[in-house]
């Protein structure tokens, strides 16, 4: 058996875990509703179906230091808190009361009676640091990463620019190899198949 037949037998039982998890119990047409709705949330600037307005506030604070905005766009321009809104409607919904109490229970740690969005950046770097090894700081970073990264129709990722960061091209839909330098490298010892 070659190496390539264990590793896709590894992928393959590793995956088997995604199987039962919530994002694909949703179901593909599910998705697909949810899909259309986020976008056309996002790109009319609606209010949010379950967000508040001072939640939906504080979260993209929070994902924009998270994934901030420099001479590339960040979670703001892709509209990642679009995403937050719409999964809390639909396949995360189980985790809707520990974001609220999370986001209390993090505003609670902030001096003055502020509250995140109201703190200039240095302050906002600072309190995140000092919250980094909380679930919700972690919670609230994966799902910035999902409305960054994720496909557009999800809501976030606005205009596929968390795929243009990556280098990706939207319109492709496969890739050939080698996909990065780790394979170029491996690929290099080998000739004609051999």
């Amino acid at each position: 058996m070659g190496s390539n037949e264990v590793s896709r037998r590894l992928f393959l039982q590793g995956s088997g875990s995604f199987v039962g998890s919530a994002a694909l119990r949703a179901g593909i047409p599910g998705l697909a509703a949810l899909a259309q709705i986020a976008c056309s949330a996002r790109d009319s600037a609606a209010a949010f179906d379950i967000l508040t307005a001072n939640e939906a506030q504080e979260l993209a604070a929070i994902a924009s230091r998270i994934f901030p905005t420099t001479d590339t766009p960040g979670a703001h321009e892709a509209g990642v808190i679009w995403f937050v809104d719409k999964a809390m409607g639909d396949f995360m919904a189980p985790q809707l009361e520990f974001l609220r109490g999370g986001l209390s229970g993090f505003q609670d740690g902030i001096a003055g009676n502020n509250t995140f969005s109201s703190l200039d950046e240095d302050k906002q770097d600072e309190y995140l640091g000092s919250q980094e090894q909380t679930p919700f700081f972690g919670f609230v970073r994966f799902l910035t990463l999902m409305g960054m990264f994720g496909m557009s129709s999800y809501g976030g990722n606005r205009d596929q620019v968390g795929w243009k960061l990556l280098g990706l091209n939207p319109g492709q839909h496969a890739y050939q190899p080698p996909f990065g330098y780790y394979d170029a490298e491996h690929r290099k010892g080998e000739s004609n198949g051999d």
